[in-house]
């Protein structure tokens, strides 16, 4: 590593998948811990962590610090094991308030709920500052400050571009897929190869301008991949046709494009000290690398009892008329936000097809829309977990045992936001809140075009953005809209705010 390396005496140990253990100044902080499996019992961590478990439950930590509420990050199990009398939580400060009751009611008893950019001084040269995502999605990051060495924990959040820190030592980012677009779609083979490879495209360019702009003198990959152990899942292991690669995989593309940024992989265990990198010397530490599909058998083996429980939990069928309960609502929580809107969704679970209307009135329709659109196919367990409150959909969503159509190809914005945020609405109100602003928001004016400088979507500065040919491309999620009449022509549907009697000379 070049620049500023840990103070003596400091450890950043990895715990796989996002998870670190750093301590420092006589204080031991803990960050996200993921050992069970995740989204319905289907991504289980990356490699395995296990062994580490029962030094993780038995160390004292003095800080707990969870990055947002998704099962990867909040692992419900594993805190339940910890000494939540003795442990001050660090958690962002979102709209919602989800997070922390959730928290309360496991039992901690010291919540700090942090805005974005707040700083915790936890002791003397021992520094932690809040990141958050500023749109409408609930997401953090973390500067670590330990005695002036600079740690930006990112995980898989997308603070925008403009207000990530600068003078960054190491950067601990998102590189491979945490999401199901696009394979749980039903693509033709051609068509779902293509698609793979823009988003995992894409993702690299992310990471790439991370790195660029923090100025991190080192990187240290990790959020991802999980990898999938249920026999019904197993395609999704494939690190050449998903979203889901391995750092391996990457490697020589990121040498070549952050060219003095030296990669530091940790394995689970594994630790980063003043004096460089230290190995765990667990058995089979990298087995996985020698053997994969030999290792991915044997970790199936090992834990068979935790993905086989998603098909052993015994469950009722959900009926049209608790469906349709569940879906008034759902649309009842979010008038605000689907004002003027209504679609109509074909929902299949087990073969039972059903008709659903969405807007401000939502329930089961009689008959099957011709035009509906999308269509949802939602194993029964899954819908019965989703009803009944367990999870959400943006949870049975990543588990990847749903199955999605869509006919046109289009994103339709309104229809995915409820579905994932419309549990919390605190979130689509804010999304509401963000389509007022692209109305009458702040303009930019580049490249000879006046036009919205915070994207429609999600919110990133289009200070950042690429132009070519006159059209202008996000750079969190790569929406592309034509900037002589903002129309969306890659992404969505949401139209851009264009002023073409703003042209700048």
């Amino acid at each position: 590593m070049t620049g500023r390396t840990l103070p003596q005496g400091a450890r950043i140990r990895s715990l796989g998948h996002a998870s670190y253990e750093i301590e420092h100044a006589g204080v031991r902080l803990l960050i996200d811990p993921w050992f069970h499996p995740a989204f319905l019992g289907s991504w289980f961590p990356f490699p395995d962590n296990r062994p580490l478990l029962d030094d993780v439950v038995t160390n004292a930590y003095d800080l707990l610090y969870l990055s947002h509420a998704h099962e990867d990050h909040f692992d419900e199990r594993t805190l339940e094991l910890i000494d939540r009398d003795a442990t001050t939580v660090v958690v962002p400060r979102f709209r919602s308030k989800a997070l922390v009751r959730r928290l309360e009611e496991l039992g901690f008893r010291t919540v700090v709920s942090l805005g974005h950019k707040e700083r915790h001084e936890v002791a003397d040269g021992f520094v932690l500052t809040m990141l958050l995502d500023t749109s409408h999605k609930e997401d953090s990051g973390l500067v670590v400050d330990l005695d002036g060495f600079r740690f930006l924990d990112l995980n898989d959040c997308n603070t925008p571009l403009s207000e990530l820190p600068t003078d960054v030592d190491l950067l601990s980012a998102q590189y491979s897929g945490a999401m199901w677009y696009p394979n749980c779609y039903a693509y033709p083979d051609e068509v779902q190869r293509r698609k793979t490879a823009e988003v995992r495209g894409d993702l690299f360019d992310t990471l790439v301008r991370k790195v660029r702009l923090t100025g991190a003198s080192a990187y240290l990959p990790a959020a991802g991949p999980p990898c999938f152990l249920d026999p019904e899942l197993e395609r999704f292991n494939d690190r050449t046709a998903t979203i889901f690669p391995v750092w391996d995989d990457l490697a020589d593309d990121f040498a070549a494009a952050c060219p003095g940024v030296a990669a530091v992989c940790l394995e689970p265990g594994d630790a980063l000290t003043a004096d460089g990198p230290v190995e765990s010397g667990l058995p089979g530490r990298a087995a996985w690398r020698e053997d994969p599909e030999g290792y991915l058998a044997a970790y199936r083996v090992r834990r068979a009892d935790e993905w086989a429980a998603y098909h052993e939990e015994p469950f009722e069928p959900v009926g049209a008329e608790e469906l349709s309960g569940y879906f008034a609502k759902l649309t009842s929580w979010n008038k605000r936000f689907l004002a003027d809107y209504e679609r109509d969704v074909r929902l299949v679970a087990d073969g039972v097809t059903w008709a659903v209307r969405l807007g401000r009135v939502g329930g089961v329709l009689e008959e099957d829309p011709v035009d509906a659109g999308y269509t949802i196919h939602v194993p029964p367990r899954a819908l019965r977990a989703i009803v009944d409150g367990r999870i959400g959909w943006e949870e049975a969503l990543l588990s990847l045992r749903l199955s999605l159509h869509r006919d046109p190809d289009v994103f339709d914005l309104t229809l995915m936001s409820l579905l994932r945020y419309g549990n919390q609405p605190a979130q689509t109100m804010q999304m509401v809140r963000e389509r007022d602003e692209a109305a009458s928001g702040e303009t930019i004016e580049r490249c000879g075009y006046a036009f919205q400088r915070f994207c429609p979507h999600a919110g990133e500065d289009l200070a950042h953005a690429d132009i070519e040919d006159g059209v202008v491309e996000c750079p969190r999620h790569h929406w592309k809209w034509d900037l002589a009449t903002g129309e969306c022509v890659s992404g969505g549907t949401v139209p851009l705010r264009v002023d073409p009697s703003e042209r700048v000379p």
